[in-house]
């Protein structure tokens, strides 16, 4: 009988590790070689809905950089997050809005709490962060809940997928009011997040971004330069 449980024992310290270990897989990868990748993610209820993240891993500094760009390739939020043992910690954060004349602005946050993605699966975990636009203070927390494993489908193709529940809530500091919502994140292994669901109270369709392609740098550069002589050609 006490071999038997030593034995349950082996097998459930083992399974615990290949847990943290699949998790970390799925995390957006990290190169020796470093690497920039743009990921082209479009609505899967309305095609209009594109959003690109360029995101650029740097392994003198084990940090990812995230630029996030709508489907006119403005950039509107910068993440930055460092990869240590336990994780992904959230090191700087920036959104981008347009200001009175025009020219789009970077609103610099302070961070207030920072894990972003950690590789033990049974943690419950969040980042915050506080920042100052023209309406007044914000402080912005997501917080991260381990789902499980489920298969999806992107485009014809069937994915294992690391799944999360992200609870958002933002703070009006100003106005004494917040805005809650929630999403289903799905990460895949050696790619990052390929999908989330995201249900926002206010609107009645369900977001679901998923995963299109993938872009070289030159690629997307291309793509920005021509929807920028558009706009200017169509203001």
């Amino acid at each position: 009988m006490k071999k038997y449980h030593t034995l349950i024992l082996i097998i459930t310290v083992i399974c615990s590790c290949n847990a943290q270990m699949n998790l970390k897989d799925y995390y957006y990868p990290v190169s020796s070689e470093g690497y920039t990748k743009v990921y082209k993610y479009i609505d899967k209820n309305d095609a209009t809905k594109i959003e690109y993240w360029k995101v650029i891993s740097i392994p003198e500094t084990n940090t990812l950089k995230t630029f996030s760009y709508d489907a006119e390739c403005n950039l509107y939020n910068t993440f930055t997050e460092v990869i240590k043992k336990e994780g992904a910690e959230l090191i700087a954060y920036s959104n981008f809005e347009v200001d009175s004349t025009g020219k789009r602005k970077e609103i610099k946050a302070t961070v207030v709490d920072k894990d972003v993605y950690k590789w033990n699966e049974d943690n419950k975990y969040s980042y915050a962060v506080t920042y100052t636009r023209d309406y007044g203070h914000v402080h912005f927390k997501k917080t991260r809940t381990a789902s499980g494993f489920e298969t999806i489908t992107i485009k014809g193709e069937e994915y294992e997928a690391a799944k999360f529940r992200d609870n958002y809530i933002f703070y009006f500091l100003d106005h004494y009011t917040r805005q809650k919502f929630y999403q289903d994140a799905y990460y895949v292994k050696s790619i990052g997040m390929i999908k989330y669901k995201r249900k926002i109270p206010i609107q009645d369709q369900l977001i679901e971004l998923e995963l299109h392609e993938i872009l070289t740098n030159d690629e997307f550069e291309k793509l920005k330069r021509i929807k920028q002589k558009n706009k200017r050609k169509n203001p």
